[in-house]
């Protein structure tokens, strides 16, 4: 057009400002306003709101507000001019903006000709503003202007109230906007379930879609992905995949939003099918990239998130590695490394999950973590029980300033890491030093000191607790009576047992119920346990039997255990832990052809007994060993060493407990068995690798042996180091010739 010599007027070149806007193309939109300014048009009004708009939607807000600011001094402002800027403010996330220049609006433009889309304009551009800041008052004055001004019983402002009180939070206001709209659309309806999934109340959310079922409601992509959404963060997946389902064969073609809820169900399932069916979907469709991630929209990132979060919690991580590697660097956000840190750190290595925190935050294209960044990579800390890296992990988070909104979250992790760590003191300075505690914080506190057999401290939180106005629920009575099993605290224990329903109202439920007889069994009060297991007002569950045959492995009560093991078999819930029990218990008993019977056993179902394993903390690193272990650099002199403390400590009076060596073989052959497990190799490595006075702080994938544990009371009163075990159960703090235990493990 203007090649051909013709002058482009008011009616053109808002199109072309549109244009630019809808691109969106800076260049463009700079070069139109330049021709704008070249043939006198910056004194009409339509064209500058026009300009006005494309900045807006360029992303330049600053250019936006002062060719509004020139609109203004110039006198030609209107309504629209109002409601672009004030619309800008809003898409720039600059919610209280909006909302002082839609004051200053109601006062200036009043007296200007306006007409009623006008005013409905108005409403609902600043609405979202209310909505981003949950501004309640500032609602109800903007509902009432509409009220006033007679652009209430619109269709659109009525959708945008109904909309922005949900977001609010408050229901009640949105119900009656709905229930007085002569007129209801699809939106409508959409905006109360949308409401009320965002608020957590799922059941009143699935009524309004059986009521838009009812009424014949044309039901759109965002009701069903509303409903799917709802579904996945109730926990019900599987009916997720069946609404997904129905929407398939009603011909609505889901969008990102709907393969994201889509995906979040099918990871809280573990439904790896389903989830590659999504994916599938997802590319058949057109909805992800064929080819490597190749940029885009922030929702095809966010599609990519949802499925390495799938892909990680259904244990398929060569899946979720690939899909976060065709990521570039530059593109992920901090959300793409939360979700593949997290799940390597619940589900898979965790070393892998603190090498990639270490990778993400370096350089080129250091990504800052979030809280929940944090929490992944203190859990993976916790299981590898790398109390060094843990350490760290809490000077980045003292160093950076980003974490007080989520005080609460990051200090209750970096409490349970400290705790199942081996520091509980520096758990409890944490604690201590917490300005405000939530029932978290208590309970992680209390866990803690359980787990180190520290059960007098644990109950001294747990009143306290009480005092701050907490009311303790039935995880708080889970982790006192856990605390008092390991502390041999038999009455205090069965009286917070028997006071729970009595003063409290809480009702025992499975796992309480095994706790008190873990409690009773730990004393040698194995009658009492097996009482109170016939008496259990409901059927006992795995957890109970599984308690029951670990009473019976310290007392060698051959019979009650085959009877604890027949009902785990029966319910399908038997694992190399409840074989590895039961033959532990015939070996003691020299039962040896029902050892024999067990191996068998398990060869013929396929169970495998997880091999003991043992790694320590050194000065190079943390070093590894199994059963009988040769294959370290040091193995020559860690043998000699173990050879040199088991006779030294021999001479004090520790005699091999030789009924853990559980094979029928002569005792001298048991001895040799006995000094090659896992947490003495540990052990002697510690010693030849830590200064003098330095904790050896030692961690064990299974139980520890009771030879061990009786060796390393000895060992403690010729070495200057304290030695601290962990095992699946609880910690062992050996010190002096005396262990934090107390003989209750």
């Amino acid at each position: 057009m203007l090649r051909a010599g013709t002058r482009p007027d008011h009616f053109t070149l808002p199109h072309m400002l549109k244009a630019c806007g809808e691109l969106p193309s800076y260049r463009c939109g700079i070069t139109i306003h330049g021709i704008i300014c070249r043939n006198g048009f910056e004194s009409n009004v339509f064209i500058c709101n026009a300009v006005v708009a494309m900045y807006a939607r360029c992303g330049s807000l600053e250019e936006a507000s002062l060719v509004f600011e020139e609109i203004t001094q110039k006198g030609i402002d209107d309504v629209i001019s109002w409601n672009s800027i004030v619309a800008a403010h809003v898409k720039h996330n600059k919610p209280w903006t909006a909302l002082n220049m839609f004051s200053k609006m109601a006062m200036i433009v009043h007296e200007k000709a306006t007409n009623d889309r006008s005013d409905i304009i108005s409403i609902v551009s600043i609405l979202p503003a209310c909505a981003s800041l949950k501004a309640l008052p500032q609602t109800r004055e903007i509902h009432s202007h509409a009220i006033r001004h007679g652009t209430f019983p619109d269709a659109f402002v009525g959708n945008s109230l109904v909309d922005t009180y949900a977001k609010c939070g408050s229901m009640k206001d949105a119900v009656k906007v709905f229930n007085m709209m002569e007129f209801k659309d699809v939106v409508t309806w959409n905006a109360m379930v949308t409401g009320y999934s965002q608020r957590g109340n799922f059941e009143a959310a699935f009524e309004i879609f059986k009521n838009m079922l009812k009424e014949n409601i044309s039901l759109d992509v965002v009701t069903w992905t509303a409903v799917i959404a709802g579904y996945a963060q109730r926990g019900c997946s599987q009916e997720a995949l069946n609404i997904f389902r129905q929407m398939v064969f009603s011909g609505s073609e889901p969008n990102s939003v709907t393969m994201i809820s889509l995906l979040s169900a099918c990871a809280s399932l573990g439904a790896c099918s389903q989830g590659m069916e999504t994916h599938a979907y997802s590319l058949k469709n057109g909805l992800l990239s064929l080819d490597d991630y190749s940029g885009g929209d922030g929702e095809d990132l966010m599609v990519h998130n949802a499925l390495i979060d799938m892909y990680s919690k259904c244990r398929i991580f060569k899946a979720a590695r690939s899909i976060f590697d065709s990521i570039p660097r530059m593109e992920r956000n901090v959300v793409t490394w939360t979700v593949m840190i997290g799940g390597y750190a619940q589900y898979g290595d965790s070393n892998d999950a603190l090498m990639l925190f270490s990778e993400m935050i370096s350089k080129p294209h250091p990504v800052a973590p979030n809280a929940f960044t944090v929490s992944c990579v203190l859990m993976a800390c916790t299981h590898l029980s790398a109390l060094r890296m843990g350490k760290q992990i809490h000077a980045y988070v003292v160093r950076q300033h980003r974490y007080e909104a989520s005080t609460y979250f990051v200090a209750n992790c970096l409490i349970d890491m400290y705790s199942k760590c081996g520091d509980v003191d520096t758990a409890r300075h944490l604690f201590d030093s917490m300005p405000q505690r939530n029932a978290i914080s208590w309970t992680s506190m209390m866990t803690g000191y359980g787990m180190h057999g520290r059960g007098n401290e644990a109950l001294e939180i747990f009143e306290k607790m009480q005092k701050a106005g907490f009311v303790p629920d039935d995880i708080s009575f889970l982790v006192v009576l856990y605390a008092c099993s390991h502390s041999g605290m038999v009455d205090r224990g069965l009286e917070y047992f028997d006071s729970m329903s009595r003063d409290y109202g809480v009702a025992a439920c499975a796992e309480h119920y095994a706790c008190a007889i873990d409690l009773l069994a730990r004393s040698g009060q194995i009658d009492k346990a097996w009482n109170i297991v016939k008496d259990m007002p409901m059927e006992p569950t795995a957890v109970v039997w599984v308690a029951l045959l670990s009473a019976c492995r310290v007392h060698s009560n051959v019979e009650l255990a085959e009877y604890a093991l027949s009902k785990l078999v029966d319910m399908n819930a038997e694992n190399d832990g409840s074989y590895t029990l039961i033959s532990n218990i015939y070996a003691k008993a020299r039962r040896w052809k029902d050892v024999a019977r067990i191996r068998n056993l398990m060869k013929n179902s396929g169970i495998k007994k997880r091999p003991g394993c043992s790694w320590v903390q050194g000065k190079k690193g943390t070093a590894s060993f199994f059963v009988g272990d040769r294959s370290h650099s040091l193995s020559p002199q860690i043998y000699a060493l173990l050879e040199r403390l088991i006779d030294r400590v021999k001479s004090m009076g520790y005699v091999p407990e030789t009924d853990f060596a559980l094979h029928d073989v002569d005792d001298e052959e048991k001895n040799n068995l006995l000094v090659e497990h896992s947490e003495k190799l540990a052990l002697a490595y510690g010693l030849l690798t830590t200064s003098p006075g330095t904790a050896i702080r030692i961690t064990k994938n299974l139980r520890v042996c009771g030879d061990c544990h009786s060796a390393f009371t000895y060992i403690s009163k010729i070495v200057d180091h304290e030695i601290i075990v962990r095992d699946p159960s609880r910690f062992h703090h050996f010190k002096n010739g005396s262990c934090s235990c107390g003989g209750y493990w």
